[in-house]
């Protein structure tokens, strides 16, 4: 079919299912129901703007996207930028509609409509920056980052950051040699970066997480706590941050979720007693972890890592404390013994030795737990310890 067929043909050009004519809230229509979900679409002078919905379609929220982008979808040049508007439906989780401009979808690829089609898809508010490229907006929302699932209206709101390195580090966030995470600005959840990405910050790192308003966390990690500043966007205001690891979900994850700053919650995170953690190094071959720096880790994350470790010639643990005083372990295979046994040690490199003797694991465990709450190395208790020089 040629491209100057009637653009009701060129809708049905290659669809499984017939598009019938219908009218959804105030607007004339073109519906294609099929076993998957449905399309609609509104011809506009020379154009077609469509809506697509599988899980939780509904009517009326595609006649509020429609009425959201009315004013918008004639334009002459819509250009390669995605343009929100704000929505409202009762009882729907998302708040914006998101349209995209004549061959910035890939709803009409390789079709005729390719370079005549709009596409408008609901959104949340904490999801997409209002005017940035649609060739950002569809790799990094609906591609691999977000992963947002776009036909499902079920679906919850998947707050975003931008993220990027502050320091020199090489490696990506953790600075990790052959990490496949990229060092440059990224697209990421939000949830990933304020549970995982800033609690687990090594040494040194220091990373900017940036809302899609532009509140800009920028941050480092000391021991157990957080520590940068918080910009707020379209001023010079700058908030000091200094709250636990573990709670910056807790306190920014509204903030990225589309609300207001909770600065009661950030003043009650700061105020939190200290955790008890230790820095850890894990080599176990039969897991395939081979860590290179030590990295931050809860005591029941320790105590959880002693009992897991395979009891396998050469696998081993390294734990630091606060004041930097060492407990290391490694299971060994030595002649005469049966099974493989567990050799726990201090370094002493001042004295280029170690001290240490075969324990079981319930005085791994107490060694552990000493070093994380007391940060006291405390292998003196055990006794019958043997120096064994470097």
């Amino acid at each position: 079919m040629t491209e100057d067929a009637p653009l009701e043909d060129l809708i049905r050009e290659g669809r499984a299912e017939p598009a019938v004519p219908a009218r959804i809230g105030r607007h004339d229509v073109l519906v294609e129901a099929d076993p998957i979900g449905t399309s609609v679409y509104q011809i506009r002078g020379g154009r077609v703007l469509t809506v697509r919905g599988n899980r939780g379609y509904r009517e009326e929220i595609v006649a509020a996207l429609l009425d959201a982008v009315d004013d918008l979808a004639d334009a002459d040049d819509l250009g390669s930028i995605v343009r929100l508007r704000p929505i409202e439906v009762p009882g729907f989780a998302l708040d914006r509609a998101a349209l995209l401009g004549p061959g910035h979808t890939d709803f009409f690829k390789n079709t005729a409509l390719a370079d005549r089609g709009m596409q408008v898809i609901p959104v949340h508010r904490s999801e997409v920056v209002d005017g940035e490229e649609s060739a950002t907006f569809w790799p990094g929302v609906i591609g691999k980052n977000l992963a947002i699932r776009h036909h499902d209206w079920t679906r919850e709101p998947s707050p975003r950051a931008d993220v990027r390195r502050l320091d020199d580090g090489e490696g990506g966030l953790y600075r990790r040699r052959g990490s496949r995470r990229s060092p440059n600005p990224g697209m990421v959840k939000a949830e990933m970066v304020l549970n995982h990405d800033l609690p687990g910050l090594l040494n040194g790192v220091r990373l900017s997480a940036m809302d899609v308003r532009g509140h800009d966390l920028r941050l480092h990690r000391e021991w157990d706590r957080l520590r940068g500043t918080l910009q707020i966007p379209g001023g010079s205001e700058v908030v000091d941050v200094d709250i636990p690891r573990l709670s910056a979900s807790a306190v920014f994850g509204p903030l990225f979720g589309g609300a207001d700053l909770d600065a009661d919650a950030l003043a009650a995170a700061s105020s939190a007693p200290p955790e008890d953690m230790l820095e850890i190094r894990v080599n176990d071959a039969n897991r395939r972890r081979y860590d290179s720096e030590d990295k931050p880790a809860s005591l029941e994350e320790c105590l959880a890592w002693l009992r897991a470790l395979a009891p396998t010639d050469g696998n081993f643990l390294v734990f630091a404390g606060r004041s930097g005083g060492v407990v290391q372990m490694m299971w060994r295979c030595e002649a005469g013994s049966p099974e493989p046994r567990l050799w726990l040690e201090t370094p002493e490199p001042e004295h280029r030795r170690s001290r240490g003797r075969h324990v079981t694991l319930d005085e791994a465990e107490q060694m552990i737990t000493i070093l994380a709450r007391a940060d006291r190395v405390a292998v003196d208790d055990l006794g019958d310890l043997e120096h064994v020089p470097f």
